[in-house]
């Protein structure tokens, strides 16, 4: 019996845990249904949320005009609405037993089942998927919203190889600094200015900060109405023709005030654009305004005020052929193909725009004899015969050409075509040519002229058709493709001037070529081959007035007969070519007005030259084997210009002979023979003299009247023995006022008058130096002195005071093996010098310099510095000594402005500032051999590239 009754309690038992844990589970999945359905409740109204956000943008968006097509975010769109329809009857569902009881919050049914549970927690993980998706595509929405405030053809969106890097962060970097609100991007035609700009509008991370981003092209036919019409289109504003533009402008400028950030986009600039007449309000009125613009004249970009200017550069070898693969093809990889494709790459001069159009005409071609021929076309001719070329390329670089105001300026663009390829053209050469051709007004004096000439190769160079050559300031160089039309200009019978070309240099042609007329030629250009002989009768050449012979390194003989076929000329160059004599028939050429021999080393004898009343320029610089000036040279009553210049071999110029060129305003006699020193005393009577080059003998100085320098605008006098001189430290230029004095004990001697009016003066290999203040003179303030250079000194600075500040106003320091200086500090206490004007600093092989300046005490500030140069200086601890033996240290940076630093062979140095020096503007840090620089974010180096 108690068998039983324990069987059946264990039983009961049994079924009582069965029923509890049933009950259990079902209360368990009750609970989760029910949190899990409040989750889906609220997610789901996160997702509306969302959805709704989106619609807002897209309406936003063609309220603007701008169609947002992406297919995911439509796809989105509509299964979140799909699933919108069916959450309620699904809610409903899950909600309801079988028999459409609504289930009780607190007490389920014991049927419940664990289906519900899976479902609901589906579409919650269904629901939470698209709202993630939504919101990355919101984001990309709102993206293309701010993309979609700007219309502009679409282009490339990343930085390509058309885009150069360098020039795309530049730009981006001056769109984020709130002092510069005007920003110019120039460079020559079809460089890549509208793409690198098209690049950063394309985007969007780039534009976000801006709220209305207005892209308009203005375009060589710039047509005020038209870009104002554009802009209010931009706006949503209805325009009429019928509209004053005073109207219209008010309108635009109402419109504008609302927006709180504004990019203005105006491409292909050609002439200032009058933004007040547009309704378009100043940038620099509104912060977080900006104005971007590109153009291939600099000019054009001063003009509209720009507050940066960035120059797109053509491509680098690199990048140009990276460009070039990409619209050729794989067909460059060929073997038999790929050196030649490069080489048809390289003539396209880096030029994006020609490269793209070279390359998608060669894309397929599989025959080396095409790529061969191509090649020949473009080295041969000025336009190659290449489908789309002249449309594409040389026409529109044309339009730079027509852009040039008058005449003049456009035959001298087409003259620089007469050089080679890749050429450094000399300013110097050039302008004398201009000159003598009549291309700048002969009225002018030889100063005016001059300087009308650099005014013509800058505007040339700010309108992209001339460049600069970084390694040599004294030169210019022509872009190859800029060249190529130049040519292609000065070859057609629809010069403007009439003024055609025949040029065949640097070709490394032997012989003069043969051409069967040369009548309606002005300019023939044979510079730079390898002939050894002209020949003696060449076609007639009636019309040819400037004749280019110069860097014919083997040329020997000027026949005869050569001359007499070019009866109208009037430049003659034969610079650095080996002839040994002129021949007679050089005096039948009396419209002669420039006769150039620089360099014609072999050279030693001139024919008599008193016939050729019209000269006006006679360059013999470097003809060091010439023993005596030609006879008739007095004669010469119109010579402006006379270089005799690295003559050593002419010890004598016949006296009154110098006197007696009354027309002279330029004379270059440097580097000559001690012998004629005598014959400066002639140089008083030359009344239109104003530059002067010329070695003094310092002991006749004293005897003599100078009250005549006074009147020179540019000057170079060497004093003393300058056979001992460096020529790197004082070489000739053509700019200053200057003295060079050389290998002269300064105990004793006064020539303070002498440098009144010195803007550069040097020292080397002279002794003494610390009394060069005695030698000024006392309490004398020279003012006009900007550059100082000290070369080869052995002697020690002592702790001596000079007591004055006698150059206060000193922009350049270079200092060259000055053996014993321990600082710059201590130089400016011997010297009298003041820094506080000081913008560059050179340094090199001073083994004793310790640190440049102490800071403290009665130091300034060097706010104008700029530019630090230290090479070799083994001993160089620091740049500044921030010493506790300072008195008074200054309560700000010692250098506000420094914005180069090159340090080089440096072994010593282990900081570049103190711990509260900040180089804020540092541009370009170069930092080379200097093991012990441990750290270069000593100077926080906030803005170096």
């Amino acid at each position: 019996m108690e068998f039983l009754a324990s069987a059946l309690a264990g039983a009961i038992v049994e079924l009582g845990k069965c029923f509890c844990g049933c009950a259990y589970s079902k209360i368990e999945n009750y609970t989760k249904f029910r949190s899990n359905l409040d989750n889906l409740r609220g997610e789901m109204a996160s997702l509306i949320i969302l959805r709704n956000s989106v619609k807002e943008i897209i309406a936003e968006a063609k309220r603007d005009g701008h169609e947002l097509l992406n297919p995911a975010l439509v796809e989105w769109l509509e299964q979140v609405e799909q699933l919108d329809t069916e959450m309620g009857s699904f809610i409903v569902a899950s909600t309801t037993n079988n028999n459409g009881e609504t289930l009780s919050k607190y007490c389920p049914s014991c049927c419940f089942s664990c289906k519900p549970v899976l479902e609901v927690t589906r579409k919650l993980k269904d629901v939470k998927q698209l709202i993630h998706q939504g919101s990355l595509l919101r984001q990309t929405a709102d993206a293309e919203l701010k993309l979609g405030k700007q219309e502009v053809p679409k282009g490339q969106s990343i930085p390509g190889p058309s885009v150069p890097s360098k020039c795309l962060d530049s730009v981006l970097n001056l769109l984020n600094r709130e002092d510069v609100n005007r920003i110019g991007v120039w460079g020559m035609g079809g460089v890549g200015k509208t793409t690198l700009v098209r690049t950063l509008n394309n985007t969007p991370s780039f534009m976000q900060p801006f709220s209305m981003v207005i892209w308009v092209t203005v375009s060589k036919q710039f047509d005020n109405r038209r870009v104002q019409i554009d802009i209010a289109e931009r706006l949503k504003l209805d325009t009429t023709m019928e509209e004053s533009m005073e109207s219209t402008a008010h309108r635009i400028f109402q419109r504008l005030q609302l927006e709180e950030k504004l990019l203005l986009i105006l491409d292909d600039v050609w002439e200032a654009v009058d933004l007040d007449h547009l309704g378009v309000p100043e940038p620099g009125d509104h912060p977080g305004w900006k104005l971007l613009l590109t153009s291939r004249s600099l000019d054009v970009c001063r003009q509209m005020k720009t507050d940066e200017d960035i120059k797109v550069e053509v491509l680098g070898d690199e990048e140009s052929w990276k460009l070039f693969t990409q619209n050729a093809g794989k067909v460059v990889n060929l073997e038999n193909i790929e050196q030649v494709a490069k080489q048809v790459a390289r003539e396209c001069g880096g030029l994006p725009l020609l490269i793209k159009i070279v390359g998608a005409s060669m894309r397929g071609k599989e025959m080396v004899q095409l790529w061969e021929d191509a090649l020949s076309e473009m080295r041969r001719s000025p336009v190659p015969n290449i489908n789309g070329i002249h449309d594409k390329v040389y026409k529109p670089l044309k339009w730079s050409y027509d852009a040039l105001e008058g005449t003049t300026i456009k035959s001298c663009f087409r003259f620089c075509a007469l050089y080679p390829e890749d050429f450094s053209i000399d300013v110097k050469e050039l302008i004398q040519s201009w000159l003598a051709e009549g291309l700048i007004d002969e009225l002018r004096n030889y100063e005016e002229s001059t300087n009308r000439g650099i005014a013509l190769i800058e505007n040339l160079k700010d309108s992209c058709l001339l460049e600069r050559v970084d390694f040599d300031a004294g030169t210019v160089r022509m872009h190859d493709v800029v060249r190529d039309l130049a040519s292609w200009i000065s070859s057609s019978s629809s010069s403007e001037d009439g003024c055609k070309a025949f040029v065949r240099s640097g070709l490394g042609l032997i012989n003069f070529p043969e051409v069967e007329t040369l009548d309606s030629v002005k300019r023939v250009s044979f510079m730079h081959n390898k002939t050894r002989k002209l020949p003696q009768f060449v076609v007639h050449c009636p019309e040819v007035s400037t004749l280019l012979l110069q860097g014919n390194g083997f040329l020997e003989i000027l026949p005869e007969g050569f001359l007499t076929a070019f009866k109208s000329l009037k430049v003659l160059n034969l610079n650095q070519s080996r002839i040994k004599k002129l021949p007679q028939s050089l005096l039948q050429l009396r419209e002669l007005r420039a006769l150039l021999l620089r360099g014609c080393a072999d050279l030693k004898e001139l024919p008599p030259l008193g016939g050729f009343t019209k000269l006006q320029v006679l360059d013999c610089g470097q003809a060091s084997r010439i023993k005596e000036l030609p006879q008739g040279m007095e004669e010469l009553s119109n010579l402006r210009a006379l270089d005799i210049s690295f003559t050593r071999a002419l010890r004598h110029i016949q006296s009154g002979t110098l006197s007696k060129l009354s027309s002279l305003e330029f004379l270059d006699m440097s580097c000559g023979a001690r012998e004629r020193l005598t014959r400066y005393v002639e140089l008083a009577y030359l009344e239109r003299l104003t530059a002067l080059y010329i070695d003094l003998d310092f002991s006749r100085l004293a005897s003599g009247s100078f009250e005549w320098i006074e009147r020179l605008k540019r000057f170079h006098f060497i004093i003393g023995d300058r056979s001992y001189g460096r020529e790197y430290f004082y070489g000739s230029g053509y700019t200053e006022k200057k003295v060079t004095v050389l290998t002269l004990c300064l105990s004793g001697k006064y020539f303070g008058w002498l440098l009144n009016n010195v803007s550069a003066l040097t020292f080397d290999s002279c002794e003494e130096l610390e009394k060069f203040p005695e030698s000024l003179g006392s309490n004398v303030c020279y003012s006009a002195l900007r550059f100082l250079t000290i070369a080869y000194y052995n002697g020690k600075f002592l702790s001596s005071n000079a007591g004055f500040c006698q150059i206060p106003n000193l922009e350049l320091l270079e200092l060259g093996c000055v053996h014993h200086l321990e600082s710059i500090s201590q130089l400016a206490s011997t010297l009298g010098l003041e820094f506080s004007k000081l913008r560059t600093i050179k340094v090199r092989c001073c083994e004793k310099l310790k640190y440049l300046f102490s800071v403290g005490g009665s130091t300034s500030a060097l706010e104008n510095l700029v530019s630090i140069t230290l090479i070799d200086c083994e001993e160089l601890e620091e740049l500044f000594a921030y010493g506790s033996s300072s008195a008074n240290p200054l309560p700000h940076p010692i250098v506000f402005n420094l914005r180069r630093v090159d340090l080089q062979r440096l072994p010593k140095l282990e900081h570049l500032s103190g711990e509260n020096e900040s180089w804020n503007c540092l541009e370009e840090l170069e930092i080379f051999w200097c093991e012990k620089v441990r750290k270069y974010n000593d100077a926080k180096l906030e803005a170096c590239e």
